[in-house]
């Protein structure tokens, strides 16, 4: 199981082919220019200008190290379909209309685009696609992730979200995934 950062358009209509979000992100230096593997990138010169990471003194190989697991940006094959592209172990949403935590919001369809979940709070209902998730998991079309990044290790910085609201004309949002 890898652990992940993931960035997707904040509304789940919006859409963006794999090679103008590559270009995007070779030009914010996110990532190296080339690939090192098949759809696997490298940490670009600019990476620690875009992501922060948390805590007194987090441990990332942002060069692959044999034998252990390293840093690297994939980008996700645009689907005409929203799916989940990822979640947490630990996620627990918010009902949007009440914002109280939704408890047994988990149904075996949770995951599917357009399965609604009723709050036991206030009863609303709401598409599994728009609760309020805290980040904890990601629905969408397209995206990007960051690969072998633990759940709150590192967030985007604010500059880095507009810059890929400047070249995809949308905003994006991000989640974490420790369960795919």
């Amino acid at each position: 199981m890898t652990s992940q950062l993931i960035f997707f358009p904040e509304s789940t209509d919006k859409i963006i082919s794999q090679q103008p979000l590559l270009t995007g992100l070779i030009n914010l230096q996110l990532i190296s220019k080339k690939p090192h593997s098949d759809n696997h990138y490298l940490p670009g010169e600019h990476f620690l200008s875009c992501i922060t990471f948390l805590g007194c003194s987090p441990s990332i190989n942002l060069q692959p190290v044999k034998d252990e697991s390293h840093c690297f940006i994939s980008i996700i094959k645009p689907t005409q379909e929203v799916v989940c592209l990822g979640y947490t172990q630990s996620i627990n949403p918010k009902c949007p209309a009440c914002k109280k935590r939704i408890n047994n919001w988990k149904t075996p369809d949770w995951k599917k685009a357009g399965e609604t979940c009723t709050c036991d709070k206030c009863q609303a209902q709401t598409p599994y696609t728009e609760l309020n998730w805290k980040h904890e998991c990601g629905f969408a079309k397209c995206g990007f992730e960051i690969n072998n990044i633990y759940p709150h290790e590192a967030v985007p910085t604010d500059t880095f979200l507009e810059n890929l609201c400047q070249f995809s004309n949308f905003e994006w949002n991000y989640a974490y995934s420790n369960n795919l």
